[in-house]
């Protein structure tokens, strides 16, 4: 999942749920700026703010490793 389909990903949940940005933000700890560029897929989120977006929106995450051939 490259930085554009999280961003539209994050967008469709938090709409979904209603919320606006600047609530995403206050709710999560994370500045609306923030939430504005991951939604237009702009920006390198750490893992820390994705897992503070992403349990406020209900979502997990799941790693998964590629095995080398």
């Amino acid at each position: 999942m490259d930085a554009k389909e999280i961003g539209r990903l994050l967008e469709a949940r938090r709409v979904m749920l209603d919320l606006r940005q600047e609530d995403l933000a206050e709710m999560s700890g994370v500045t609306s700026r923030t939430i504005y560029q991951l939604e237009n897929g702009a920006g390198n989120p750490s893992l820390q703010t994705l897992e503070k977006l992403f349990r406020i929106l209900g979502l997990e995450i799941i790693v998964q490793v590629k095995k080398s051939v």
